[in-house]
């Protein structure tokens, strides 16, 4: 992952109250945004969690960042961060 991704990201999980901590559906509902925005971005999932200071999540967190990804990837859910919508709703 390039270093300018790796702000990216931080800056959208920071400028968007991204919150990796939950439980049910609050972490999935974060989790599809985040991958959403990967996606969008080009960073797979896999470089994602192996970078510094994403790499820390509990196996909970983990196993469902990869299963949203793929649903995620299988879906084309980065094409949506291309509309109006996305940049009137999120920071990024």
């Amino acid at each position: 992952m390039e270093a300018t991704d790796k702000i990216k990201i931080q800056d959208f999980i920071t400028n968007n109250n991204i919150d990796l901590s939950g439980e049910g559906s609050d972490l999935n509902g974060n989790c599809v945004i985040l991958c959403g925005y990967l996606l969008h971005i080009g960073v797979d999932i896999e470089e994602f969690l192996a970078e510094d200071g994403f790499d820390g999540f509990d196996g909970d967190v983990d196993h469902e960042l990869r299963r949203v990804y793929e649903f995620a990837n299988d879906n084309n859910y980065g094409d949506w961060w291309t509309t109006k919508d996305a940049k009137l709703t999120y920071k990024f």
